[in-house]
């Protein structure tokens, strides 16, 4: 008799492990996706921030490269103009701090992160402009584990770019030009 009431309660007990834990991941899943469009929906925190603009000397620029292979190693984020200015990388450096695409976590509950590129000026310690872009890990396709993902900006520009990466692609370019 006490073994069925053993095999009784250990039924019970699992089926309770169970049931709590399909609970917690869908009470995990509402309360990312709330906090989540809380973030999204922040004035100030999503977008991409122009503070100031600057104007750059001509110390600041370096031809544009006829050699292929030399091309296809530059950072395409240091064009400006519509790409027919190219700024010099090292030069650039000894002035402004480029810091691209820092990831911070929000929200333990998803996981929520926030990805941050900021232009400073090094003589003032200025930020210039900065683009923030957030990312919930907890994918709406998926049951139980993170895949891709739910981003914030959403969508595409007309050229079938993320908007969720373009505001960290052409930050230089909308904070500099000549």
């Amino acid at each position: 008799m006490s073994h069925k009431i053993f095999l009784r309660f250990f039924k019970i007990t699992i089926i309770a492990i169970t049931l709590s834990s399909l609970s917690a991941c869908y009470g995990d899943r509402a309360q990312s996706e709330q906090l989540f469009k809380k973030y999204c929906n922040e004035e100030g925190r999503v977008g991409q921030f122009i503070y100031e603009q600057v104007l750059l000397g001509e110390e600041y620029f370096r031809p544009i490269p006829t050699d292929e292979k030399e091309l296809s190693r530059l950072d395409k984020r240091f064009y400006i103009d519509d790409k027919k200015l190219l700024i010099d990388k090292h030069r650039f450096k000894q002035s402004y701090i480029f810091n691209d695409q820092v990831k911070t976590m929000l929200s333990p509950i998803g996981p929520i992160y926030s990805f941050e590129t900021t232009i400073v000026r090094k003589s003032d310690g200025k930020v210039l402009s900065k683009a923030v872009s957030l990312l919930n890990m907890l994918d709406k396709s998926s049951e139980y584990f993170a895949t891709e993902g739910e981003t914030c900006p959403t969508g595409r520009d007309i050229q079938r770019n993320s908007l969720f990466n373009k505001n960290h692609h052409n930050i230089i370019e909308k904070t500099f030009s000549r």
